[in-house]
């Protein structure tokens, strides 16, 4: 087994002994997990992949490699209306190889890694070249020597865009956002001591008080997309790959900003119920205040601290920011082929 650095990494590591029983089914002896960054496997210009195992196959011995590369199937050679399926794995029989994309199983890939990895050990640990069974809902298209298992319709497209959003692991982009938090949170804290914000938010309906809601957090979105530049240029890769980069990149923001949104509400709740006694509430809004009042007055402040986090800061590390976008290490790979390929030049010569 070879693993990236990163999820693939956690799942294998932690599901030897299943994939020792694999092994083990099949007659053959599991010699444990590479873990590799950036140089195992690399992009070739028109952004396949490319894998670099060596140009001879050691007899009976089978490599499977787990990356968190999100894939799909060109449709070159094969049927049109697999074009741009979603690919969940690459075999090569010839090498005794095989490449997994870990995003096209979903957030929850556990269970569904264990089936594939047995799955492709049992083509590959097969000499022959027949077809080999699937199951329901997958399809095998050629392309040269590679054969890739796909996946077509919506819901595998979910189920990629699911996969590819926790593997940028959301939850990291919130530690970075500080200077978001903390302008965040002045801005929301006029809402706890000024009484014309109390008056305010109790008057607004619920409907209103939810537009506004939704208005902040795309504000917030928009702002961390454009101004630590994550959205994916077409000319950059080509167009179904953006499409796709830019769909998890957006979800992976909109879910940190949800976070923050949700984090800060209950501070500001807490900050309110604590400061504001109920009997002054009651006297600034002219009736009998209660639970819900206090709900209100926190549900706007936190709208205005959104608003005002994402327009007056940004993330800490635009760096950090980047690497939670499947775009930028896709350029990494470039250039680390790039350089793969440079320094072998400069090696001949």
């Amino acid at each position: 087994m070879v693993a990236e650095h990163g999820l693939p990494e956690t799942l294998i590591t932690n599901g030897e002994d299943r994939i020792r029983g694999i092994a083990e089914r099949f007659g053959m002896d599991y010699r444990g997990v590479t873990v590799t960054r950036d140089t195992t496997l690399q992009m070739t210009p028109r952004g396949d992949l490319e894998t670099v195992w060596g140009s001879d196959r050691i007899p009976d011995e089978v490599v499977v490699f787990v990356t968190e590369m999100p894939r799909l199937f060109s449709g070159l050679g094969g049927d049109t209306r697999a074009r741009d399926s979603v690919v969940l794995a690459e075999l090569d029989r010839e090498r005794g190889a095989a490449v997994i994309s870990l995003p096209a199983l979903g957030p929850s890939p556990r269970r569904r890694l264990g089936k594939l990895i047995t799955m492709v050990v049992s083509v590959l640990k097969d000499s022959s070249t027949e077809p080999f069974e699937l199951s329901r809902g997958l399809v095998v298209e050629r392309d040269g020597e590679t054969e890739y298992v796909v996946a077509q319709g919506l819901v595998s497209r979910a189920l990629l865009t699911a996969g590819m959003v926790r593997g940028n692991r959301p939850w990291r982009l919130i530690p970075m956002l500080t200077g978001m938090t903390a302008a965040a949170a002045a801005a929301a804290s006029f809402g706890v001591f000024f009484s014309t914000i109390w008056s305010m938010a109790n008057a607004l309906s619920p409907w209103r008080l939810a537009a506004i809601s939704v208005l902040s957090m795309v504000l917030a979105t928009l702002w961390l997309i454009v101004n630590n530049r994550l959205w994916e240029r077409t000319t950059d890769t080509y167009r179904p790959r953006a499409r796709l980069y830019n769909t998890a990149t957006v979800c992976t923001v909109v879910f940190s900003a949800v976070v923050l949104y949700v984090g800060l509400f209950l501070a500001v709740l807490v900050a309110a119920m604590t400061v504001i006694d109920e009997t002054f509430l009651s006297s600034q809004l002219g009736f009998q205040a209660g639970l819900n009042n206090y709900l209100n007055l926190a549900w706007l402040a936190t709208s205005m601290g959104i608003f005002a986090g994402a327009l007056g800061s940004s993330a800490d590390s635009h760096d950090d920011v980047l690497r939670a976008t499947y775009g930028y290490r896709e350029r990494l790979r470039r250039r680390a082929a790039q350089s793969s390929q440079g320094g072998e030049m400069s090696e001949s010569h």
